[in-house]
């Protein structure tokens, strides 16, 4: 039985609490912890009677927990790794997992040195057709991978409040590094391979109070010669006809969303499948769980997450230098 503090109990908080409760006989919220009562209350309502804080370095120091998950604003997930780490905590981290490579290269430091487990939450590896084209792509079905373009969209309300997220020191960024962040990693995830050019286009069309932008064009050429492109937006609902991945090989096609999932090989008639549908927050926390229980390393580590980050920060500096950023 693994014992968890949370760090942050804002709205993403609700389906990884979900995820745990989904398996009481694995894991156990013990302490948690958020600046605001509110948010502490309506926590202890989902979970029962806990420890509660206001500050996570105390929780991290005195709370009876193995592991915490981390669900904070983006400028704070580096000190909160790295206390966890330097504590012996196992880390569960929401995305980004921080904002620079600096903090990446300390989150490095106090992971490899305390030996730990940190798995970065990128839920939608745990999508149905994400998962199915992996294995495919993996067994080798469609060849040599030429292209992959991968999508996450939706319209934010022109009024919506952003919070922390409109400024780019607390965020990091605007939305592809907050948003975009899915199809980044998803697009790595189904590349199978490192990033070693990127160029991109932002623009800022619905949303003009935030410092950052509301829509970014990705293009991404991996070390096995491969393209990817990221198309994502809080500006505009998701475009008909897209897919959450599509993926061009010398031997056909695969795309699919959700648990939709499609493979074309040349010369013959696409064959779509509906596949069974998962939660993907159950499926990220039961993962989390069983890396612990098997001393295992996650689908997505720290490794993972700070490739995607340099994705994300070499878009920043290619749309600031008009150029192509080699990495």
């Amino acid at each position: 039985m693994y014992k968890i503090g949370l760090i942050g109990c804002g709205g993403i908080s609700t389906p990884h609490i979900e995820g745990y409760l989904a398996i009481p006989e694995r894991v156990k919220i013990t302490a948690i912890c958020d600046i605001l009562q509110s948010a502490l209350d309506k926590t202890i309502e989902k979970i029962g009677p806990v420890e509660t804080y206001v500050d996570y370095g105390e929780m991290i120091a005195k709370a009876d927990i193995d592991a915490v998950d981390i669900m904070l604003p983006h400028d704070l997930h580096k000190d909160a790794i790295v206390k966890a780490a330097n504590s012996g905590k196992h880390i569960l981290c929401e995305k980004p997992l921080c904002i620079s490579l600096e903090q990446a290269d300390e989150i490095t430091e106090a992971v490899e040195s305390n030996g730990i487990t940190l798995m970065c939450a990128h839920n939608q590896v745990f999508s149905p057709c994400i998962q199915e084209a992996k294995r495919r792509l993996v067994a080798g079905e469609l060849g040599e991978i030429f292209q992959i373009r991968t999508c996450d969209c939706f319209q934010l309300n022109p009024i919506f409040d952003f919070g922390w997220r409109k400024h780019l020191a607390m965020a990091g960024g605007g939305e592809l590094i907050d948003t975009g962040y899915h199809p980044s990693y998803m697009l790595m995830h189904l590349t199978g391979s490192k990033p070693v050019a990127v160029t991109a286009m932002l623009g800022k069309y619905l949303h003009k109070k935030i410092e950052g932008e509301d829509c970014a064009n990705v293009l991404v050429r991996f070390a096995n010669g491969s393209v990817g492109m990221i198309y994502t937006s809080w500006a505009w609902e998701w475009p008909e006809g897209h897919n959450q991945f599509h993926v061009i090989g010398e031997k056909g096609q695969m795309y699919g969303r959700g648990s939709r999932f499609a493979v074309k090989l040349l010369g013959e008639e696409p064959v779509e499948t509906e596949l069974p549908k998962r939660h993907e927050f159950h499926a990220e926390i039961d993962h989390f769980i069983q890396c612990l229980e098997t001393n295992s390393v996650p689908v997505q580590s720290h490794i993972e997450g700070i490739d995607v980050l340099k994705i994300i920060l070499s878009a920043y500096k290619s749309v600031k230098t008009n150029t192509i950023v080699t990495l």
